[in-house]
């Protein structure tokens, strides 16, 4: 999955992991909510400069977003409960 800048990008939830590369530009990516024990991870496999892979679940809990902004950052995501809940990563941000 590739940003641009200007196009909002939607993961596919039913994929265990989903790529996220931010050299052409910063990205917005929607994530649709799951199935209970559903687990998903975003890997950060590039970016130029500032630009940040913006995550965003329809439900999550204890934020917003997650945030990826350089390469090898990554996010794993639990969804229970109606919520999508970060068990695991490396160098993401929530916001």
């Amino acid at each position: 999955m590739v940003a641009n800048g200007v196009d909002a990008l939607t993961a596919d939830v039913e994929s265990a992991v989903t790529e996220v590369n931010g050299t052409a530009g910063t990205g917005a990516v929607s994530l649709a909510d799951g199935t209970s024990g559903q687990v998903k991870t975003f890997i950060d496999t590039a970016t130029s400069g500032t630009n940040a892979i913006t995550i965003t679940p329809t439900n999550l809990r204890g934020g917003g977003s997650v945030i990826l902004n350089a390469p090898g950052e990554t996010v794993t995501l639990l969804f229970k409960n109606s919520n999508w809940n970060v068990i695991a990563g490396n160098g993401y941000t929530i916001a």
